[in-house]
């Protein structure tokens, strides 16, 4: 049991990777490796600082960009009130013109229908008549209450000469 001993004694230090079971070149290499997984970790972490710093000027330039972006967001704003009032102000003052346009076309219109009244003869108030077999201007205008001269005139008649089917207007 001691001689089994003694061999499994050298192989749980070397399991267990303790120093003093190595050999010195054994020992170099870990150092070795140590020092390799050293060099790589600083490289990784060179690396990760880099991203970082990248990171943070991407950050404050974003952080830029969005400042500008609202300062022309209020200045857009600004702009869209002022056309707005503008807006507004072309609205009320196209209705004030529509509605003088709307009166002044009124009252031009009232003006030519009263120059037109005056203008225009008013047309006696009457009857229409159609002459008959036998019927002559002074039977006429005594049906009617009127005088032949009367009729005459309205008629623009030259004559008392009339005939049948003619239509006569009767002043009243």
């Amino acid at each position: 049991m001691k001689i089994k001993l003694l061999f499994m004694l050298p192989l749980v230090g070397i399991l267990s990777g303790c120093e003093t079971f190595q050999t010195p070149q054994q020992r170099q290499q870990a150092a070795a490796r140590q020092q390799n997984a050293a060099r790589v970790a600083e490289e990784r972490l060179y690396r990760l600082q880099g991203k970082v710093e990248s990171l943070e000027m991407a950050n404050a330039q974003l952080s830029q960009d969005v400042q500008q972006l609202q300062s022309d967001v209020r200045a857009l704003n600004s702009q869209l009130s002022q056309l707005g009032s503008g807006i507004q102000s072309l609205e009320s003052r196209q209705a004030r013109d529509k509605q003088e346009v709307i009166n002044q076309v009124s009252g031009r219109v009232e003006s030519l229908l009263q120059k037109q009244a005056a203008a225009t003869p008013a047309k006696p108030s009457g009857r229409e008549h159609v002459v008959e077999a036998g019927h002559t201007l002074s039977a006429i205008a005594s049906a009617y209450g009127t005088t032949v001269k009367a009729i005459k005139q309205a008629n623009n008649l030259k004559s008392d000469q009339i005939y049948v089917g003619q239509k006569l207007f009767i002043p009243e």
